[in-house]
């Protein structure tokens, strides 16, 4: 699995997310953080208008899909400033 050593956190509705980027997809990998931490899914297309969440774990989806407005903005926020320290 190919990924940068950018990294970053979020917390939403009480649960710490780890962002981490694939190499070469304009996609964040999106991990439910804790003692066993669980890959919740991807947010794709951070590089256009129609961002999604794509929830691979079904034990979360239900609480992903409520929380998938917060989760596609921070994931945009992040994607920003990886996309800015690439670029500068």
């Amino acid at each position: 699995m190919n990924r940068l050593q950018f990294m970053a956190t979020a917390w939403v509705d009480g649960r710490l997310l780890r962002f981490e980027p694939v190499l070469k997809q304009p996609r964040l990998r999106v991990i439910l953080t804790g003692t066993e931490p669980q890959t919740l899914g991807s947010v794709i297309s951070l590089d256009t208008d129609q961002a999604g969440l794509r929830v691979s774990a079904p034990l979360h989806a239900e609480w992903a899909n409520e929380q998938h407005e917060a989760i596609i903005a921070h994931a945009r926020r992040i994607w920003a400033e990886i996309t800015r320290e690439c670029d500068g």
